[in-house]
């Protein structure tokens, strides 16, 4: 009896444990801080989502907005159009540098002092061909960016 309970706990476990082929990594204490994406956040609003799947390959950004009566705006950006990734000032150097991006007014600290590292930059091209750009917020950068780097096969900038 009790050898036909552990049998049936194991294949049980066995089953519910089995993943499907791709993996799918998930952040839900993100701060969406500027780019191309027009919608109007909250300083203090850390509910943004970013949700990256290996197979099959996708990037989709939740972005909570900043009112109460306006509802979320999910992006989706294909790997293959990213063009690069940045961090800390890079991240907002580069965010910036895209046509229409609009950042926040926290500025990195100066001459590189106590250098906030929890930026984070996405440039891509949309599905028309136009460029545009994510800066996220984040204490979480190190395992977004390994996730990143291996979807998109891209480098990480973080020169200044």
């Amino acid at each position: 009896m009790i050898r036909r309970t552990v049998a049936a706990l194991m294949v049980a476990t066995a089953l519910f444990a089995a993943r499907p082929a791709g993996e799918r990594k998930s952040w839900n204490k993100i701060r969406y801080a500027g780019g191309t994406i027009a919608i109007t956040t909250s300083a203090y609003d850390w509910n943004t989502t970013l949700t990256i799947a290996t197979s099959p390959a996708s990037i989709v950004l939740s972005i909570a907005p900043g009112t109460l009566f306006s509802s979320k705006q999910t992006v989706r950006i294909a790997p293959s159009l990213v063009t690069s990734i940045s961090v800390g000032a890079a991240a907002r150097r580069r965010v910036g540098e895209v046509g229409g991006a609009h950042l926040d007014g926290n500025l990195p600290p100066l001459f590189g002092l106590m250098q906030d590292n929890g930026y984070l930059g996405i440039v891509f091209q949309t599905d028309e061909g136009k460029p545009a750009s994510v800066l996220l917020e984040t204490h979480q950068v190190g395992q977004i960016l390994a996730v990143l780097k291996s979807v998109t096969g891209k480098a990480v900038d973080d020169s200044p």
